[in-house]
């Protein structure tokens, strides 16, 4: 059985709270999904892509709280980390715009971190909070990165990566608090972690829309 402060007992919908949060997913997927052009999906794939994929964190995260199966851990945590791997690359062809080279490069070092802090910090494999804290630091990085060509971008990053900070904190307090809060903190992380990914999404549409602008007026 998972454990989460709210479950109680094994099965179904023994968690209503952290599955219908859930749901705030599809709402973060739907908003971002409202503003692209579907005249433009070629152009624009990896944005349809990247709004889809919070559809797919939704459905995976309330089919895991729902019915509490183990193994539904494994489709929740690959959905969160095929958004974190579409979004890491969009943002680097987007936004520095690096190419083939520079996306190589980048990509090398990311996953030679990522291999160095998961030997290097115990537990952080375990599913635990700490696992996601090099997504916090790749959302640093895109922070210096966006702020030397979109300064509102960044502006946007820097509130994805405060939400993203209490979300930690709320995910990391949902069995230490469970005396005292019988549903636990775990649905805030839900709520929490929806808002990032729409904000995520959102600023980087507004940023493609403003360089489009820029390169037009720039070929006019």
């Amino acid at each position: 059985m998972i454990r989460y402060c709210e479950r109680t007992e094994p099965g179904w919908f023994a968690e209503p709270l952290n599955t219908v949060t859930g749901l705030a997913y599809l709402v973060a997927s739907w908003q971002a999904w409202k503003q692209l052009e579907p005249a433009r999906w070629q152009e624009e794939w990896d944005l349809h892509l990247l709004a889809g994929l919070i559809a797919l964190v939704g459905v995976s995260s309330m089919l895991l709280h729902a019915s509490g199966a183990a193994w539904l851990v494994w489709p929740a945590v690959t959905a969160v980390a095929a958004f974190a791997a579409a979004y890491w690359s969009a943002f680097l062809f987007r936004v520095p715009r690096f190419r083939l080279m520079g996306l190589a490069v980048t990509w090398l070092l990311t996953l030679g971190g990522l291999l160095l802090f998961y030997l290097l910090v115990p537990g952080a494999m375990a599913g635990s909070s700490l696992s996601y804290l090099p997504v916090l630091i790749a959302l640093l990085a895109a922070i210096v990165l966006a702020g030397r060509v979109d300064r509102r971008l960044s502006r946007d990053l820097v509130l994805a990566a405060i939400l993203f900070g209490f979300a930690l904190v709320v995910r990391a307090l949902d069995l230490v608090l469970c005396e005292w809060a019988v549903v636990g903190t775990h649905w805030l992380w839900h709520l929490l972690t929806a808002g990032l990914l729409f904000v995520l999404v959102d600023g980087l549409l507004r940023h493609v829309r403003l360089r489009e602008a820029q390169d037009a007026n720039d070929a006019g």
